[in-house]
């Protein structure tokens, strides 16, 4: 069994959640870990410093970087 590796760090929990639904889109597993207790206490916390981390496992680590390019050029503008 491979390990679990963070592809992307976002300040806001939404954020995470809609780079995960892309990558579910291309087929690739992943989930989100930040200390927000399931996003109950997002403006509580303080995520800024800690993020909340998209993870995938180390076998999609590439190709999910790769997918979530696409969201580096959306911020281009």
């Amino acid at each position: 069994m491979s390990g679990i590796e963070a592809v992307r760090i976002f300040n806001k929990r939404y954020e995470a959640e809609m780079a995960g639904e892309l990558l579910r889109e291309q087929g690739i597993e992943s989930m989100i870990a930040a200390d927000d207790c399931g996003g109950q206490l997002m403006g509580l916390t303080s995520l800024r410093k800690v993020g909340v981390k998209l993870m995938v496992s180390q076998e999609d680590e590439e190709k999910a970087v790769e997918v979530l390019q696409v969201l580096e050029l959306d911020n281009s503008d």
